[in-house]
């Protein structure tokens, strides 16, 4: 349920912009509020809440009296009175990240009725949705029910995810005025086609760099969790197999002792093609973390999980290696009944990895 406005005078009034009228006539040139769902914002707000690992994220806008949610994750309401709303506050500072570690320790939020009552709002985030004529018309935030505090990189990336919206209101508005033009002019259908199709492509740009690692062009941790958890759950819907491979790099440690770091980057590179060369399409291949990686197989039992592994092994051990060789140990999984979540399927490749690597490396073991 919506929470009340609040008559209590212990809640302070969120500040009004200076160029509050402005700024209003800007946020209704873009037409977007009450508008339905899109899926690119929608996008937004699992990447934010992924990223700032908080279990509630939204694309707000504020409205003269009420904020209005574009995209939400994890929240009920899609209206909320502005007085209340944590975004209030946030477009006053359109040159940061406005963040409350704990609303219950701060003022201006320890009497809101979203802080008191449902949902009971602890930590607060949001990076403001400024135009370019320095209008601040929302915000992308996330939110967490238990006090939180973000890394700087999750902080940067929600400084990303709010200009990226940012685009994409401002190509909307444009290709509303367009469409409006093509009635009388046709010709202009082309280039409205392409402007969108660059949006299009600097969203999927944006999405990439959050997912993949930049040394060797696979997956990164991030983007390997989001494809398993997806994976893990069609594989069950379905009664699927699914096996996972955990790839650890033989004495790599020591190799970058010996040799320098930047050598032992062009080692994982190489062992990165190496993989990508010995797996399937439908296979995902990911830097798992420093030297190790990971390999999802969809659709394949222990059986195939076991060839596949010995491919790439060979695959490794036979490229062409200018300082010394360079070998991987190989564990891998297959889902079973009793696995109940990713975390199962991991720990059991994991368990394979390691008595690959304690009975010699260079080896492979499926269980």
């Amino acid at each position: 349920m919506a929470a009340e406005p609040s008559d209590n005078p212990d809640l302070p009034l969120p500040p009004i912009p200076p160029n509050e009228e402005e700024r209003l006539r800007e946020l209704e040139s873009y037409h977007i509020l009450d508008t339905l769902p899109e899926q690119v914002y929608e996008d937004v707000v699992r990447l934010a809440a992924y990223i700032c690992q908080t279990p509630m994220a939204l694309v707000n806008l504020i409205d003269r009296d009420r904020q209005w949610s574009k995209a939400r994750l994890g929240f009920a309401d899609n209206e909320v009175d502005r007085k209340l709303a944590f975004c209030s506050y946030t477009i006053n500072y359109p040159d940061d990240v406005f963040v409350v570690q704990d609303a219950t320790c701060d003022p201006r939020f320890a009497n809101n009725p979203f802080v008191r009552g449902d949902p009971y709002i602890r930590f607060y985030a949001g990076a403001p949705l400024v135009t370019a004529n320095g209008y601040a018309l929302g915000t992308v935030c996330v939110v967490d029910l238990q006090p939180h505090q973000l890394l700087p990189e999750q902080v940067e990336m929600l400084r990303v995810l709010s200009r990226h919206v940012v685009h994409h209101l401002e190509l909307r508005r444009d290709l509303l005025q367009l469409e409006q033009r093509l009635l009388a002019h046709e010709q202009e259908r082309h280039s409205l086609q392409a402007y969108l199709h660059s949006l299009e492509t600097r969203l999927a740009e944006v999405q990439q760099q959050v997912l993949t690692d930049p040394l060797t062009g696979l997956l990164n941790r991030r983007g390997f969790d989001l494809r398993l958890n997806e994976e893990f759950d069609r594989a069950r819907r379905y009664q699927a197999p699914l096996s996972l491979l955990l790839i650890d790099v033989d004495y790599f440690k020591e190799f970058n002792d010996t040799f320098g770091h930047v050598a032992g980057d062009e080692t994982l590179r190489i062992v990165a093609q190496a993989l990508n060369e010995g797996s399937r399409k439908h296979d995902f291949i990911a830097r798992y973390g420093g030297e190790e990686f990971a390999v999802i197989l969809p659709a394949t039992g222990s059986d195939g999980a076991y060839v596949l592994a010995e491919r790439l092994r060979r695959l490794v051990q036979q490229a062409a290696w200018p300082l010394r060789p360079v070998t991987i140990s190989v564990g891998g999984a297959s889902l079973t009944d009793d696995m109940l979540s990713v975390c199962d399927l991991i720990d059991r490749a994991d368990q394979a990895l390691y008595e690959a690597k304690r009975s010699g490396r260079n080896l492979c073991v499926v269980r």
